[in-house]
């Protein structure tokens, strides 16, 4: 009962963070009137998480005619839910809770049609994996290390995005820029950063991807128990942004962002290295 709940689980996190790119969260913006119900960009990105639910569920021999009306229902769900984010302001506990609420919605669909444990003898279950009491099979361990990967590298990412922007930070391209630079606005218009085919600050996209980067090393030192690895990581860090790091604003930034990335990171490496040596 464990298994299709961590598929479609799994289903979700590759919808919501891999196969949604920024042109399709574009569309979803555009398509966002208070009024309307329909959004074209909500309706493809849901029809992109029921194939890759459906997908998924065939590949681990799990499709039945339960696991039809189930992705069905999971699929008018996740529409309902992202519809009704957009009358939410953006930012950290409405990320969360968009995503608590989708997989709360998954568990109780499978519930339904009786896919998935119990509440109470789930949490027996959840207390016999802490426990290394429960039999795994080679399938459900890929299933659960694919959704910590997702979660140390994409998810990690997006949250550390929302508690810096909660914050009320600027960017850190903005941060770079001298005092009253950006406030000359008026007098001159500055030249704009090289834009890379989503439509992003080159720039920032090379940041993202080095945030992805790095949160992927530091799950693979706490995989293998390179743990002075971490700490070597974070010096060439600080030694790429040495002379940034002179203005306090930046320094302050970078700290924080740096701390958040390799937290998220070393918690999730724990977790995967917790399932690859279960």
């Amino acid at each position: 009962m464990i298994k299709p709940l961590a598929v479609l689980i799994l289903a979700h996190l590759l919808a919501d963070f891999i196969l949604q790119p920024a042109s399709l969260i574009a569309l979803k913006q555009s398509n966002n009137k208070p009024r309307k119900f329909w959004n074209s960009g909500v309706f493809w990105h849901s029809v992109v998480h029921l194939a890759v639910s459906t997908a998924l569920l065939v590949l681990w021999g799990l499709w039945t005619k339960s696991a039809l009306f189930a992705v069905v229902c999971i699929f008018a769900a996740h529409y309902l839910i992202d519809r009704f984010k957009f009358l939410w302001k953006p930012g950290t506990w409405v990320f969360i809770l968009d995503q608590v609420l989708h997989i709360v919605c998954i568990y109780l669909i499978l519930l339904a049609f009786g896919l998935a444990a119990s509440p109470v003898p789930l949490v027996g279950l959840a207390v016999s994996f802490g426990q290394h009491n429960l039999t795994l099979s080679l399938s459900s361990k890929l299933a659960l290390g694919a959704m910590c990967v997702i979660g140390l590298v994409w998810v990690s990412g997006h949250l550390v995005k929302n508690i810096l922007g909660s914050l009320r930070l600027r960017s850190f391209d903005s941060l770079k820029k001298p005092a009253g630079e950006n406030s000359a606005a008026g007098l001159e218009k500055l030249p704009t950063l090289a834009e890379d085919k989503n439509g992003q600050p080159a720039e920032a996209s090379t940041g993202m991807y080095i945030g992805y980067l790095e949160r992927l090393l530091v799950g693979v030192f706490m995989v293998s128990g390179i743990y002075t690895g971490l700490g070597l990581l974070g010096t060439l860090k600080t030694l790429a942004r040495f002379k940034q790091l002179e203005n306090r604003e930046i320094t302050e930034y970078f700290i924080l962002g740096t701390m958040l990335s390799m937290l998220l990171g070393m918690l999730f490496g724990a977790l995967l290295r917790f399932i690859i040596f279960y």
